[in-house]
């Protein structure tokens, strides 16, 4: 059986959405090299290019990795699970602490193979990151509010 080259670039994140009928192979190829092109993450490109919508990404994403989906609307902000990652990180990385209980962080990630973010984040903290996957453009506007909070 022959694989076609298109095919040897799709992993992941991306494999999954073209599966799930969300978005055409070469479309998500041309996402890949433009978000790479722009330093920003795949989820990010896609959902600032409406190219995908946010909800369906999370979704699919919760589903591949196995990681637990949250509707940010859900929630109130924790400001001391905020306040302990560097606003820095959290502006520089676009994720979101929710939740502290002693040595664990649940961090609010659009994409959780962002590993070097969650790595940053569990070295400057010195706790456990488990992220928890969340709409991109929720995420956006809610560490927007955050870093204006913490200010």
């Amino acid at each position: 059986m022959a694989v076609s080259a298109t095919n040897a670039p799709l992993s992941g994140l991306s494999r999954r959405l073209v599966q799930d009928g969300l978005i055409a192979e070469d479309a998500v190829i041309h996402a890949i090299k433009g978000a790479e092109a722009q330093h920003i993450g795949l989820v990010a490109y896609l959902v600032d290019r409406q190219l995908v919508s946010a909800d369906k990404i999370a979704v699919a994403a919760s589903s591949e990795f196995g990681v637990p989906l949250l509707d940010l609307d859900a929630i109130d902000l924790d400001m001391e699970a905020v306040k302990s990652v560097d606003q820095r990180l959290l502006a520089k990385h676009r994720v979101l602490p929710l939740l502290l209980r002693g040595k664990r962080l649940f961090l609010g990630v659009s994409d959780p193979t962002a590993h070097a973010a969650i790595d940053e984040i569990k070295f400057q903290s010195g706790v456990r990151v488990d992220p928890i996957i969340v709409e991109q453009d929720k995420l956006d506007a809610l560490v927007g509010k955050a870093l204006e909070a913490v200010d």
